[in-house]
């Protein structure tokens, strides 16, 4: 069910409501994530970006109105 086209870029807190409203209950959102996780299905599900990590940048002011920045 969640590898349907509709169902594809959703997490499970949204795809077991959704199911509900139609009158379906193949189980609880828990029951989703394990079965996901049992599959190596637990990835980012969605259409926004993963989240990337950057690099911490240091500021560091040596005169007024002033920014250098260092590395």
């Amino acid at each position: 069910m969640i590898n349907q086209a509709e169902y594809k870029s959703l997490p499970p807190s949204q795809i077991v409501p959704r199911l509900v409203d139609q009158g379906i209950y193949l189980g609880s959102e828990s029951t989703f994530y394990r079965v996901m996780h049992k599959y190596g299905q637990q990835q980012h599900r969605g259409r926004s970006q993963k989240p990337s990590s950057k690099p911490i940048t240091n500021h560091c002011a040596t005169q007024p109105n002033q920014m250098d920045v260092g590395y």
